[in-house]
């Protein structure tokens, strides 16, 4: 039978598989809940939709208020050019719900072919092509730094054999990634290895468009190209392509966020249990809703999968697990746990995230022994962490409040001034994410709290992954702002976002 994959109303098209709008042809930017919300209208023309049961469609398991659904209503009908006085397609029925008034067409999926399947693109002739990119993969997926070179030699050489394989340029968009990523906690990463990588991947798709993997891996690359809609495209395409594989909805929960992100990893770590960043990806979405108990249990799962991989040879192994699980416990009080989480992460090895996770906990030991009002030991772990990436922002800030409770204001100031020229490097080097937060920390610690919420709050209006924000709640360095009503309403936004 064939099944609906879409709706026609007026000059629109909503694809139910892609999660995408169109209109003309050309994409309607949305967001995920937005999609959501008028895929279950228009499946319901005419009809009166309470809000109950939009509630319960569209935020599953979440409490979200009634001004919550007229906003995103009214955000929707802006991107329709809808009007709610005269509509042409949503119209309110007070105090109950909605209805989708415009003629909806259905289209449907053409019924299966019964001629014989074409030989997939995916496939080689060339054992010497095949075995070239089974030693490029094995490399990458050891995620060993020192490895990522002599895989990108393999998967060339694999694409040189046969120009139409498109698995090695899937192998190259990875590797490329992998080596931008090296870079990424950098005051500038390189951004051509990123545009690469995504040229690789396009490259795969465009051998083979229904090649899976290839999709996948351009959603985990748009991703950090701050594409967040392409990216949650891309990635349902390739689940719906190929739902039995683990690492397919790994990179959906990665392109999503809220329940979607939560329902996509509960697929991928059922499907592969020893997958670690799954917890963590998990957390994210916890730590952003305020649930700081839920990220905890993911995490600790997460920490028992890193240990467990820790020294050998395992695929896939995990860093960054103990050094969120510290800042969860550092934000609820526990300095001397959070210290021995931190610890756990320093130990150096030829991982690929270990350098920055390894940084980032050297940060947290400074963070915890302020927190157990030991300024000196403090000074020296932002010292530590400034050897492994220097001029990292977020660092100076750290040593400067040390500084600061030494009473040296002279070297404080001196790390301030270093922190805001690192936030103008970041800003220019197209990572504004980085520079709205480093300003944020920067003027808590010159004890300005509004304009930090202001820099806070100009974060949240950037374009760029849904996430944007998740770790606001446990930065140890905006901590002087809880109970602040503006700060309030920034965690407040990064919560409703995150539903």
């Amino acid at each position: 039978m064939p099944t609906p994959i879409g709706y026609r109303f007026g000059p629109f098209e909503i694809e139910a598989g892609a999660y995408r709008l169109m209109r003309e042809g050309a994409a309607v930017p949305l967001s995920p809940k937005l999609v959501e919300l008028l895929l279950h209208l228009v499946a319901r023309p005419g009809n009166l939709v309470t809000k109950e049961a939009l509630f319960a469609a569209v935020w599953p398991d979440v409490v979200v208020t009634d001004n919550a659904l007229t906003q995103a209503v009214s955000d929707l009908r802006q991107a329709l050019g809808d009007n709610a006085a005269s509509p042409r397609f949503i119209q309110t029925v007070a105090r109950r719900g909605y209805r989708f008034i415009a003629p909806v067409t259905v289209v449907e999926e053409a019924a299966p072919a019964t001629t014989a399947p074409i030989r997939s693109a995916r496939e080689t002739s060339s054992l010497d092509a095949a075995h070239a990119f089974a030693d490029g993969r094995l490399k990458l997926e050891a995620l060993d730094a020192d490895l990522v070179s002599k895989a990108v030699a393999d998967f060339t050489r694999a694409a040189s054999l046969d120009p139409r394989y498109p698995a090695p340029h899937v192998g190259l968009a990875n590797a490329r990634f992998y080596e931008y990523e090296l870079s990424r906690a950098r005051v500038r990463p390189d951004h051509a290895l990123l545009a690469a990588a995504i040229d690789h991947a396009k490259r795969a798709i465009e051998l083979d468009r229904d090649f899976a993997e290839a999709h996948a891996t351009l959603s985990f690359l748009l991703v950090s190209a701050g594409r967040s809609g392409e990216a949650l495209a891309a990635a349902r395409h390739a689940v719906r392509l190929d739902p039995a594989n683990w690492a397919h909805h790994f990179r959906h929960g990665h392109a999503a966020w809220g329940s979607e992100r939560l329902m996509a990893l509960g697929t991928a770590l059922t499907l592969y249990s020893e997958f670690a960043y799954g917890h963590f990806e998990t957390a994210m979405v916890h730590i952003a809703r305020g649930d700081l108990d839920r990220a905890e249990h993911a995490l600790r799962e997460g920490v028992i999968v890193q240990d467990r991989q820790a020294g050998r040879r395992e695929r896939f192994p995990a860093r960054g697990l103990h050094w969120l699980l510290g800042l969860v416990r550092l934000a609820r009080g526990d300095a001397a746990e959070a210290a021995m989480e931190f610890e756990r992460e320093t130990v150096p090895n030829t991982q690929l995230y270990a350098p920055e996770f390894a940084m980032n906990a050297f940060d947290g030991l400074g963070f915890a022994a302020l927190a157990l009002g030991d300024s000196r030991r403090a000074s020296e772990s932002f010292r530590r962490a400034l050897e492994l990436f220097p001029r990292h922002a977020r660092s100076h800030v750290g040593l400067a409040v040390a500084y600061g409770r030494d009473a040296s204001g002279a070297a404080a100031a001196s790390e301030l001034d270093k922190a805001r020229h690192a936030a103008a490097d970041l800003g220019r080097g197209g990572r504004l994410t980085e520079a709205r937060l480093t300003e944020a920390f920067e003027r808590v610690a010159a004890g300005a709290p509004d304009e930090a919420c202001e820099a806070l709050e100009r974060l949240l209006a950037l374009e760029g992954p849904y996430f944007t924000g998740w770790t606001i709640r446990i930065e140890p360095l905006l901590a002087p702002l809880k109970g602040h009503a503006r700060f309030d309403r920034v965690l407040a936004t990064v919560a409703e976002r995150a539903a």
